[in-house]
């Protein structure tokens, strides 16, 4: 795949991440409806990023109240995912 496809699929997770680690709860919302949709998975293979491992991160999200929690989670998720070469993995990779 080309890299540019797999940086906008990146690009576009790492925004939902941000979304639902919002103080809006319609970003949030959107974000968990986003989530049950069939284009989360395509967007996962296409980011070489396992979409069941993601969909656990988002789930523990859900699961913390605290504003500065959930962006510093989100923070240390987006460090880790541009720590992987887009080139290092031919398919979906979690990111563990």
């Amino acid at each position: 795949m080309l890299e540019f496809l797999i940086d906008i699929n990146r690009a576009i997770i790492k925004q939902a991440m941000k979304d639902f680690a919002s103080s809006e709860p319609r970003k949030r919302a959107e974000v968990a409806s986003w989530l049950s949709a069939n284009k989360y998975i395509d967007v996962c293979i296409d980011a070489n990023i396992d979409p069941d491992y993601l969909a656990l991160f988002f789930l523990e999200m859900s699961e913390h109240d605290d504003l500065d929690l959930r962006k510093k989670l989100v923070g240390d998720a987006i460090s880790t995912m541009d720590s992987f070469a887009i080139n290092e993995e031919k398919n979906p990779t979690s990111i563990n």
